[in-house]
């Protein structure tokens, strides 16, 4: 259709110009303006053709380029190209005033195609940083598919990390859609390679992402959202949950507040554990491994396998010995958690200590 329609309109210029320049070549007037306007409708039959079957195939080409270009590159370097073409015209202006049209015109050519390919280039190569100059973001922020709003949660490093979120899902008590940023999964990266607490439990967290993927019916995404415009994590996540619709799964008590505040739901699942999880009542023995040694002299601190802190006084001993056997003394719900103090089998109950409540 385009070709035929670019052939139709280029027989009608041609025809006419055709009829044109024999009216102008001949004093015999009509004959030989009629003679030039079937010469021009042919010309403009075959070259018509020619010339849209010409701009398809430069069309085709010119898609299959651009589809592997950011649309955030193409923006930028149209911006850069009338810039260019601004700062071309300054040049090309005086040129044609103070110069002969001969040379006027091929400089103000030359130096209106060197400035707007100059400032495309320089502008598309430089996207990011220009986007993230204006406050805005490169990557566009887009659903990978459609969902109700009240369907998916973005998820923080510290809902993956605790382990609660996985017996949710197997439970089948949990069963949203799940979105991961690629910074959050960087980050959980940057953690599990320490050799620390933090970097197992980080370690912990890349597994439970898998886990949820193969034995789960949740589906997991990765969001490519870098927001460079945005330093912080914990505002990247508020930011890109606003704009998502998304609620926000965390266990960080504070970021929960934070987001709520701006609008953006927030949900806790070791709350919701914490809720189900069968109690340990005091007195109860319990087999955990110490594995960091506490704030204060002699303590030794784990973790059970719902991601609640076990805190052991005098034990210091038995850190990084191993699974051993200890008392309950006492179970403290706090906003981070449920905190269970312990003891060695045999020693005096000691009440919770109001400094390591503090701290947690």
């Amino acid at each position: 259709m385009f070709v035929e329609i670019t052939r139709l309109f280029t027989v009608l210029v041609c025809t006419a110009s055709g009829f044109i320049i024999g009216a102008d070549i001949s004093s015999k007037g009509q004959m030989v303006a009629g003679i030039g306007g079937i010469l021009g409708c042919l010309i403009g039959y075959l070259g018509g053709g020619l010339l849209g079957r010409s701009v398809v195939r430069g069309v085709n080409v010119v898609e299959r380029r651009v589809e592997s270009v950011p649309i955030s590159q193409v923006i930028a370097g149209v911006v850069g190209g009338g810039i260019g073409a601004l700062l071309g015209l300054m040049v090309a202006i005086p040129a044609t005033i103070y110069l002969r049209p001969q040379v006027a015109l091929p400089i103000a050519a030359l130096a209106l195609w060197l400035f707007i390919y100059t400032g495309f280039r320089i502008c598309a190569q430089k996207s990011e940083e220009l986007f993230a100059m204006a406050g805005l973001s490169s990557s566009p922020l887009v659903r990978a598919r459609p969902y109700e709003d009240a369907e998916g949660c973005l998820v923080d490093s510290s809902a993956v990390m605790d382990g609660q979120l996985l017996a949710l899902a197997r439970s089948g008590l949990f069963h949203d859609d799940l979105f991961v940023a690629r910074f959050i999964l960087d980050e959980l990266q940057g953690m599990a390679d320490a050799k620390d607490e933090r970097g197992r439990r980080a370690r912990n967290g890349l597994e439970v992402i898998e886990a949820l993927r193969s034995e789960t019916s949740i589906s997991v995404y990765v969001l490519e959202d870098a927001l460079p415009e945005i330093l912080e994590v914990d505002a990247k996540l508020i930011s890109l949950a606003k704009r998502l619709k998304l609620r926000l799964l965390t266990n960080d008590v504070n970021l929960a507040r934070n987001a709520e505040i701006q609008g953006v739901l927030a949900v806790i699942p070791r709350k919701l554990a914490m809720d189900m999880q069968p109690g340990v009542a005091a007195g109860e023995k319990i087999r955990v491994s110490l594995t960091l040694k506490g704030r204060h002299e002699g303590q030794g601190v784990g973790y059970l396998d719902d991601g609640s802190m076990v805190v052991a006084n005098d034990a210091a001993d038995l850190v990084g010995t191993g699974e051993v056997e200890l008392v309950v003394s006492s179970i403290v719900p706090t906003n981070a958690g449920r905190l269970v103090f312990v003891r060695k089998e045999g020693s005096e109950i000691e009440p919770a200590d109001p400094q390591t409540l503090a701290e947690v």
